[in-house]
């Protein structure tokens, strides 16, 4: 799912903008979903109680906190350096104040659909590119981990605990969420409360796990069959490529 939001104040340009992205997820067979905010504040406040998006397209010219600021507050507040922010405007004389923000890109209004599908293909592949990143929340900061390095997510109360190659790390969430977004990685949900990732298990028994580190954790009794269910088919998947 890419995730993509709108910031502007003008809603026909919002509407013209999600017309277009829509047509370029059917375009190139990508799951979309398109949240629209008609000021800077709105925005703000959306991504503050832990909410990501894969791209923005921020409106310069909003009336009360404008687009360079709502940039700023990605940036250097959220500390968020992964989002793909795309500036739209009716004016081009705002590049050296956009340096700072590292945008992909520069929109001038009226739209033109073959300049948006142009950026809409970059952001699409540095996102890829990046899917190998599993990305959370700690209060406003947004922290990246690679994939390959996670042992296991443990679930305790409404904390999620990640065991590292390294160490660990707590934040806020919930257990089923970070299944969602891992399980094309091979993560298997042994337990309501350990969720694995299938390549650093080193043996793996109807009753139990044992991982790279050494750790062993339980499969519950209820998860026993579809785990052994979908070990074979991971087999299958090594085996056939």
């Amino acid at each position: 799912m890419l995730r993509i939001a709108i910031c502007d104040d003008e809603k026909s340009i919002c509407n013209q903008l999600e017309e277009i992205l829509e047509k370029l997820g059917r375009e190139f067979l990508e799951d979309i979903q398109i949240d629209i905010f008609y000021s800077g504040e709105e925005l703000c406040q959306y991504l503050a109680v832990n909410n990501y998006f894969d791209i923005i397209f921020l409106d310069i010219e909003l009336k009360i906190m404008n687009g360079v600021e709502v940039g700023q507050v990605i940036r250097d507040r959220m500390l968020n350096e992964t989002t793909q922010i795309i500036y739209i405007s009716g004016k081009e004389s705002y590049a050296m104040e956009l340096f700072k923000i590292r945008p992909l890109d520069f929109i001038i209004k009226p739209f033109n659909y073959e300049k948006i599908k142009e950026i809409f293909k970059i952001a699409l592949r540095i996102i890829q590119k990046n899917e190998n990143i599993f990305q959370y929340k700690i209060g406003h900061t947004t922290y990246n981990v690679l994939i390959k390095n996670i042992l296991y997510f443990e679930s305790r109360n409404r904390e999620i605990i990640i065991h590292e190659i390294n160490g660990t790390e707590v934040f806020y969430g919930k257990l089923k969420d970070v299944y969602e977004s891992l399980r094309r990685f091979k993560f298997i949900q042994i337990h309501k409360s350990y969720l694995v990732n299938y390549n650093h298990v080193i043996k793996l028994e109807y009753h139990q796990v044992t991982m790279s580190s050494k750790v062993i954790l339980p499969i519950s009794q209820a998860n026993r069959k579809r785990i052994r269910e979908l070990q074979l088919e991971l087999e299958r998947d090594r085996i056939w490529g």
